[in-house]
């Protein structure tokens, strides 16, 4: 619940995503049977460890809490029950991704830092929020090798095996969308191949700090 919390404050900060608009939730690491989702309606700089909803994989339960879970819990609890490697889900109305999303123009490989969430980012055709039908069409669409979508008209959705690799996901999603997004406006940018994508890929698999 510290790693969910530190990314809920994180969103908070960045005002990632647009008032109370957006979701997170992760598995919870010592009952992989339950998820904690944030709670319907409230400000990100608000949310406390309280106010999280702990929910039952299957069956969409509430376990634990006093809120109300998230409009769209039925889109986190399809995707923890259909991917058991999914262990953190974030979902935002962040601009550039947004922009996208109404123009229904997938989020292309126009910088190497795209490789981790897939070759591209489809969008996932509208549905109402909350529903059924979009908790599916989600659940159908993101795979190991496909870690984030858009949402026609609506926003971005990106997992990981921990809530902090979702809100990376979400964070390159939403800086690649943006570049794409301006360079657009001064001409056609040049989008990345699966090949090359495939050797960023093997390239970070050695990037950074190794634990001892």
């Amino acid at each position: 619940m510290d790693a969910l919390l530190t990314v809920v404050d994180r969103i908070g900060e960045k005002a990632a995503t647009f008032g109370t608009s957006g979701n997170a939730s992760a598995r919870d690491p010592m009952n992989p049977d339950r998820f904690w989702i944030t709670p319907s309606g409230l400000p990100w700089p608000d949310i406390q460890a309280n106010h999280l909803v702990a929910m039952t994989i299957p069956g969409g339960q509430a376990a634990k809490g006093h809120l109300r879970p998230s409009s769209e819990w039925r889109l986190h609890l399809a995707l923890y029950q259909h991917h058991p490697f999914v262990g953190g889900i974030v979902h935002l109305h962040s601009p550039y991704a947004t922009i996208l999303s109404t123009l229904h123009e997938p989020i292309r490989a126009v910088h190497y830092q795209m490789a981790r969430v897939g070759d591209q980012v489809p969008v996932v055709p509208y549905f109402t929020f909350g529903s059924q039908e979009l908790a599916d069409a989600v659940s159908k669409a993101i795979h190991e090798q496909q870690r984030g979508l858009l949402l026609a008209n609506h926003g971005l959705v990106a997992v990981g095996e921990t809530i902090a690799e979702a809100w990376r996901a979400a964070e390159e999603m939403e800086w690649t969308a943006m570049i794409q997004y301006q360079a657009s406006l001064l001409g056609k940018p040049h989008v990345l191949t699966s090949g090359q994508l495939d050797a960023v890929r093997r390239a970070f698999s050695d990037y950074g700090q190794r634990a001892d």
